[in-house]
């Protein structure tokens, strides 16, 4: 009965499977979130555990088992069983210097689990479930923090883009401005010119009659006769 149940549960998790896995992002917390999910872990549940079988853990459908249903026991046993089974399967895979401790370490992990919960199966699911909800909402709190601090930078550049654009429109209408007054001058120096000319026309020339030149006397004869 029990081999039946694990089956249906392996089987139903591999759609289950996700792109990027919640230790990934675990890892990633950073200051008090990461204090605070390091202290999700122990003597109950090492690290090393959720470490090296992450992604089988968040594979398994911890939240269908009813925890305060005595009945749901044998699914728990179920998933205890595959937990210590892929803790074993993991410590034969190391080999070399480098794996031989940590061959010893993940075997010793699953004596340890196997041990503690043989008896008290569902306990082991409360303990998981509360881990991996825990990651969770640090993990969101941590996405939605960063996203603030992105939206707010995002506010500082779109309001600086807004203040160089009305920067850049003050200076095209006072640009506007002043070649419509430059084109007002030319206008009145060309209406100034015009007038001057057709007065000029009006009036004709001015003819300037030179001055007769005045008489010049004689000098008196100072020679006596």
């Amino acid at each position: 009965m029990h081999t039946t149940a694990c089956v249906v549960l392996l089987t139903a998790s591999e759609s289950e499977w996700r792109t990027m896995a919640m230790w990934i992002q675990a890892q990633q917390l950073q200051g008090d979130a990461l204090h605070q999910m390091q202290a999700l872990y122990g003597q109950h549940f090492p690290i090393e555990v959720r470490h090296y079988l992450a992604q089988w853990i968040e594979s398994q459908l911890w939240d269908s088992v009813e925890l305060d249903n005595p009945a749901e026991e044998a699914k728990a046993k179920c998933l205890l069983d595959n937990l210590v089974a892929e803790l074993q399967r993991k410590a034969q895979l190391q080999g070399g210097e480098d794996g031989f401790l940590l061959k010893i370490k993940l075997g010793h992990y699953a004596n340890q689990l196997k041990s503690t919960y043989d008896r008290c199966p569902l306990e082991l699911v409360r303990c998981i479930k509360h881990i991996l909800h825990s990651e969770q909402r640090l993990v969101q709190e941590a996405t939605n923090a960063s996203c603030e601090t992105g939206g707010q930078t995002m506010d500082s550049l779109s309001q600086r883009h807004q203040q160089i654009n009305q920067a850049f429109e003050e200076l095209r209408l006072a640009t506007q401005e002043t070649e419509n007054e430059m084109r007002k001058l030319q206008h009145s120096q060309e209406y100034f010119i015009i007038q001057y000319q057709e007065n000029l026309r009006i009036q004709g020339p001015v003819r300037t009659t030179p001055e007769d030149p005045e008489p010049v006397e004689e000098a008196a004869d100072s020679n006596p006769r």
